[in-house]
Parts: C-alpha cells; structure tokens; sequence
C-alpha cells in the first residue's frame, strides 16, 4: 500500500512539474489556434480526457473550433449558446438530460465540463469535456484557461501591433500619385487584416460617393454605399464597415470583405477596427483636395498633399480671412513608435470633439492634430481639456502610457509658419519640438 501511494504520489508530482513547465511554454504560441490545440493535447496526454474547444463568433455563438486527430465530433453540437449559463471566473457543469439537449448533446451521458477561456474583454473560447472531472484536475484545467486567456490577450495585442506597423512601414514609403498612394496602402491593409475584398469611398453632402480605391470583385460599381457615420462599425463573419471622418464636411467609408474560407473573427474584425484608425487618419490627410479628380475617375493625378500641406492651407486661409480658430496636437512622450493600443484611443477621442469642418490627421513624427477651424479661444481651450481629461482617465484605468495635449491658437502670428505652430502647441504640452 505504501508503494501504491508513492507510486501515486510521483505521478502527480510529475504532472504539476509538466503543469509548470508548460505555463512557461503557452505564451510561445504562434497564434490561437495553436495554443487551443495545445491544451487539449495537454488535457489529453496528463488526464486522459478527450477535450474540444469552441470559439466565440461574431454573432455571439460559440463555433466548434478544434479537437484531438481522429476524434469523433459527429454528435457534438457545432455550435454553443450557453453565455446565459457561463461564468468568467470558474467551470460550469451541465448534468441534467433537459440541459444536455438543449444545448445540442442529443446522445450525451453523464455530464459536459465547460471551462471558459476569458481575455480582457469577454469569454473568447470554451474549452468542453464530458465529465466528471476530478476536482483536482478541474482545478488545473482551469489554472491553463485563465493562463490561456491572458497568452490570448499578449497575441492579440501582437497582432494588432504587427498590423498598425504595416501600414506605418508603407505609408513612410509611399510616393508617386494620389490613386498609387491609396492603392499600395489599401493593399497593404487588406493583407494585414485577411481580407478577400475593400473599397474605401468619401462622401460629401450633396455629391455622389467618389471611390478612392476597390479591389477583390468587379461588381463593386453594382453595390450602393453604406451610410454609416464617423465612429460607426457594422461587423459580421463575412463583412466589415467602418465610417470616419475626412474633414472639411466629408466623411468615409471602409467596407472590407471576407473569402467564403476564411470568416472573419472577433480576433480579426479587432484587427480591422485598429487598422481602420490608422489608416482613416492617413486617407483624412491625403484624400483633401483629390475626392474631386477620384469622382471624375481620373487614375492618375499628382500626389496629394499629405496632412500637414492641408493644414497649411486652412491656416493661411484663415490668416488671409482673418478668421479665428485652433491646433491641437496629441503625443506619447519618448515614444518613437506610439503603441496601437494608444493610438487609436487617442485617435477615437480627438476624432469625438471634432466636427464635420474640422480636419484630423497625423503629422510626420506621429502625433496626431486636428484643426479646429471657426472656434474661439475659449472654445480651443475646452476642446483640448476635455481630450486631456478623457485620455487621462482612460490612462490610467487600463495602465496605458501617458498621452499629452497640447493646443496653440491662429491666426498665427506675421510670418509664423504651420510648423511654428505646432511647436508651440508641443510647447503647451510640455514637449520640445522635433
């Protein structure tokens, strides 16, 4: 008897240190994918148990997802509705045959181990076993799934990083005409995000839409514009349509496709939404004064002038009408590359004090700025506490670097250039100017 309890005793001490060793391991993953099929190997060689993990989709259902080679999931459910049954911070257990049935087991017996997969936002993935589990091993299983979910939050953000330094990457490298510009870019986006198809189309009240760049189908014509306001999101498995803000009273659309194999996921449509803030930013700059030569179909035009000419432009004009007005700009301090995550906050939060007339872009160095035309100083002021107030708050909630505001009103002084201008918001800000 007292082999038989060390014999038992090894077994599990050999276990934990495999436990161990492959916590150390997880946040090696590839992709999710990967570090799904790694825990149910891990439940499988350890335990004996035969797992299946199920994904959340974008319609809120959990979609099977992966299973061990060979095992029969012919009479599992494809997919799960059971958010009104799950709990974020421990295993749930559906035991009674009415249950079992309704969630899709037809034949099932016993009892089903649910064990939620959570990231930072919500129950990303379930992983599900038929039961009963000992609590032991329920325990550890459920040690891997909190750990899972955070290796799934540090992939994510991976991702989106990867995404938004794509389109930097291009963006510093893009030259040559307007309709060249926007093509390798939107190319570029679609690559980053696994989309089949784009369009990306600015609006003007009274106009017809003008298509800055499609790709992927040839009915794109056939197919009417979504209305859809700067800010909004409309996301399905095979669609995704984002709106955002030109300036200067036109707004734009995003409309990205996905090929019947490859559906897009919450992971992905993330992926998109981030993408999506940078790259509005950058067709904000570069499509002012070219929507018109886009409506007339006209392929090859000279290079857009990027934000900062546009900003020029308002400036002067407003230094000839004599009209008064503001420059804000927003910056990570000792940040040569601002963090996705930070940029599109900051992007969103500038982008909801503006309004249609305003423009928004991002200057060479990476801040981003906006000109507030026809506004007060007191108005400017306002505009740039409430922005600094918003992105303090959200700075500190979710552990984000610190960003910074500064503003500088015009018309700016007799011979001030823009350039002067933004030195002196940075200089408000507390920043030097580079």
């Amino acid at each position: 008897m007292h082999a038989l309890l060390e014999k038992d005793e090894g077994g599990r001490f050999r276990r934990l240190s495999a436990v161990m060793r492959f916590l150390g391991h997880m946040r090696d993953s590839a992709d999710e994918r990967e570090l799904v099929l790694s825990l149910i190997q891990a439940a499988a060689v350890w335990y004996d148990l035969d797992a299946r993990a199920y994904r959340r989709g974008l319609d809120d259902r959990f979609v099977i997802e992966a299973w061990l080679p060979g095992a029969d999931v012919t009479h599992d459910p494809s997919e799960l509705d059971v958010d009104a049954i799950l709990t974020p911070d421990r295993p749930t257990h559906i035991s009674s045959i009415n249950e079992l049935e309704q969630f899709g087991w037809q034949s099932a017996q016993g009892e089903e181990l649910l064990l939620p997969i959570v990231t930072e936002s919500s129950v990303r993935r379930v992983l599900v076993m038929a039961g009963p589990v000992e609590p032991e091993v329920e325990a550890t299983l459920m040690l891997l799934c909190r750990s899972a979910g955070a290796v799934l939050d540090h992939l994510a953000e991976r991702r989106w990083r990867e995404v938004r330094d794509r389109l930097a990457r291009r963006m510093a490298a893009s030259s040559g005409s307007f309709q060249a510009s926007v093509r390798a870019i939107v190319d570029e986006y679609l690559g980053a995000v696994d989309a089949a198809a784009g369009r990306v189309t600015v609006t003007r009240t009274a106009q017809q839409p003008a298509t800055l760049y499609s790709t992927g189908r040839d009915d794109w014509s056939a197919e009417s514009v979504p209305q859809l306001a700067p800010g909004g999101v409309e996301v399905s498995a095979n669609r995704i349509v984002l709106g955002f803000a030109v300036g200067a009273g036109a707004n734009g659309v995003i409309e990205l496709l996905a090929s019947p194999e490859r559906p897009f996921t919450l992971e992905g449509a993330h992926a998109a939404r981030i993408g999506a803030d940078v790259l509005s930013v950058w067709l904000a700059g570069i499509s002012i004064g070219a929507t018109n030569a886009a409506a007339q179909r006209v392929h090859e035009t000279p290079a857009a002038p990027p934000f900062e000419h546009a900003m020029r432009e308002e400036l002067a004009k407003a230094k000839r009408l004599s009209l008064s007005g503001g420059l804000l700009v927003a910056s990570v301090p000792g940040a040569a590359v601002p963090d996705p995550r930070v940029l599109s906050i900051v992007i969103r939060i500038v982008r909801a004090e503006l309004r249609s007339a305003d423009l928004m872009g991002q200057l060479t160095g990476g801040d981003i700025a906006a000109v507030l035309v026809r506004a007060n100083a007191d108005g400017v002021a306002k505009a740039a506490e409430r922005v600094r107030e918003r992105l303090d708050a959200l700075a500190r909630a979710r552990q984000l670097p610190p960003v910074v505001v500064g503003h500088a009103l015009y018309p700016a002084g007799l011979g001030e250039s823009a350039a002067a201008m933004v030195a002196r918001a940075r200089k408000e800000a507390g920043l030097t100017f580079s």
